[in-house]
């Protein structure tokens, strides 16, 4: 005869109760420790071009989104000296290219970061993709003129200087006594669209500057500011431009590094 007596039950009550919070206890530390690792990084845009000082935002998400080590990602650019990245965007710091590379774990991903210099027109910022120009020589041995131009395919910007005057600031607003010449050259032209919106600045060594349009006709314009062009062999050239015309545009350049530069002329 099976006889239960209360503390035969209280025994095995106990038990059950020991039993079932183990598994329980066991049940949950399994579900605590389990480990979800991330197995893709995504980056959005996955390829960004900006331009000196300019930030951009970049999107970095891990995937699965309940990845439980998300939170060892890292991201940085292999160049900060080009870009740096933090709190997810990407800042431009010098012209060039470098990598913006996303890490957690064993699992990374890249993106392409191109920075530019810029010109800017009326607020608008452009980067300078191309840079190019002319050396003129006149039958002289000596560089008589540079003849460049800043372009991002549209917006361009050209500047023409006499050799003698490589590296010197001027005045937009003031006659160049440089130039030994009474006859008015173009320094400065703003144009897009292959003469579309060309606006002109030309200087002599007596007058104040005057301004033209693309079918050289003289504009009721003045400027104040100041442009220069240098050349620096441990740098390349470097333009300087920030002009403000009395009609309400706005010329601003800044570049340095190389310029595909063709010779003109004969040397002698």
């Amino acid at each position: 005869m099976n006889t239960k007596t209360p503390s035969t039950i209280a025994a095995r009550t106990i038990v059950a109760v020991v039993f079932i919070l183990s598994s329980a206890i066991f049940s949950g530390c399994s579900k605590t420790h389990k480990s979800i690792l991330v197995e893709q990084i995504e980056i959005t845009p996955n390829s960004l071009e900006t331009i000196v000082g300019q930030s951009l935002d970049v999107s970095i998400s891990t995937l699965p989104a309940n990845a439980t080590n998300a939170g060892e990602l890292t991201v940085s650019a292999t160049k900060p000296e080009i870009a740096t990245y933090e709190n997810g965007k990407v800042t431009g710091v010098s012209a060039g290219s470098t990598t913006l590379t996303a890490i957690c774990g064993a699992v990374r991903n890249t993106a392409n970061i191109k920075v530019y210099w810029y010109l800017t027109k009326n607020n608008t910022s452009y980067p300078i993709k191309d840079a190019s120009g002319y050396k003129y020589f006149m039958g002289s041995p000596e560089v008589d003129a540079y003849d460049v131009t800043f372009s991002d395919g549209t917006e361009r910007l050209r500047i023409w200087i006499p050799a003698k005057v490589l590296g010197k600031t001027i005045d937009v607003s003031k006659p160049l006594p440089e130039l030994d010449e009474d006859h008015f050259t173009c320094f400065l032209d703003s144009h897009r669209n292959e003469n579309e919106d060309e606006i002109s600045l030309w200087m002599n060594e007596t007058s104040a500057p005057i301004f033209r349009n693309n079918e050289w006709d003289i504009l009721p314009i003045t400027a104040t500011g100041t442009f220069c062009l240098n050349f620096i062999p441990s740098v390349g050239y470097v333009a300087d431009v920030d002009v403000h015309l009395s009609n309400g545009q706005k010329w601003f350049l800044h570049y340095e590094g190389p310029i595909a530069t063709k010779d003109e002329g004969e040397k002698s």
